[in-house]
């Protein structure tokens, strides 16, 4: 997917009321690019980097409450191809049509780049899988392939997988590892859904963490992100008071000792 392509969905997905401006369709196109960076994003534009850092916060609370999850600089893409992929039925029953296949029989066959809205109604489609592959085709998560425990796979949406569950930075399967030695019980990347002063919304930490009778967030904070107090004070509001940020360069060496720093931290609140 170009950048191009997100910012039509992204114009699609918002209200008339909330298109992006000039500044954030410039952060987003410079994040999907790879230069997550506020500073080198002031640096090659004429905005300083405060403005930009609060443009960026701003825009991602905006994406965030549009696409109805959590979106970051480090998780994009990501997003954007989920939402892809859960609407690409309607999508494809949409494009412009350019070959009629009026009283064909197509029972058990595959089409690409086929339209049908203007076909005769007698065409008999019975079994036919219609889909856009150049579109969607290296975008859609493999389901079928082969996660055996304790074995980490990588789709083409950069997820990860691990024991059924999927996650979106190898940190968090480190620490999932971790928290699992444990024997803890965990939610990673569950979305709550919650009440915040612009209505409901979804909210996703990126471990749910229950021990002794305590609930508590984990999050991995990686350089191109930042602590999210807002959302914070939400769950701390909801009766979630203990939330802690480790720093992902630490998860890949040190996981079993943040999840024993955080357990410690929960059992004595």
């Amino acid at each position: 997917m170009t950048v191009d392509e997100a910012l039509a969905i992204v114009e699609t997905v918002l209200d008339d009321d909330e298109q992006l401006n000039d500044v954030q369709e410039l952060i987003f196109r410079q994040c999907w690019e790879g230069r997550p960076s506020y500073d080198e994003i002031a640096n090659i534009s004429k905005y300083d980097d405060e403005y930009i850092k609060s443009a960026g916060a701003k825009l991602w609370k905006l994406l965030s409450e549009a696409f109805d999850e959590k979106v970051k600089k480090n998780n994009l893409k990501s997003v954007l191809k989920r939402y892809l992929r859960r609407h690409q039925i309607t999508l494809h029953r949409t494009q412009v049509v350019g070959v009629n296949l009026s009283g064909a029989n197509l029972s058990g066959a595959k089409l690409s780049f086929a339209n049908l809205s203007k076909s005769d109604s007698s065409l008999d489609l019975h079994g036919t899988v219609i889909a856009d592959y150049n579109t969607v085709s290296d975008e859609i998560i493999n389901d079928e392939e082969e996660h055996n425990q304790g074995i980490l796979s990588k789709s083409e949406e950069h997820f990860y997988q691990w024991n059924d569950l999927r996650f979106r930075c190898e940190e968090e399967v480190k620490i999932a590892e971790a928290l699992d030695r444990t024997s803890a019980l965990f939610f990673p990347n569950s979305k709550a859904r919650l009440t915040t002063p612009s209505g409901r919304q979804n909210q996703e930490p990126d471990f749910l963490i229950f021990h002794q009778g305590k609930w508590g967030i984990l999050e991995i904070l990686h350089p191109d992100t930042e602590k999210d107090e807002t959302r914070d004070r939400l769950f701390a509001s909801h009766g979630i008071r203990i939330i802690h940020y480790c720093d992902a360069n630490r998860c890949t060496e040190e996981a079993d000792r943040i999840v024993q720093e955080f357990l410690d931290i929960l059992s004595q609140a």
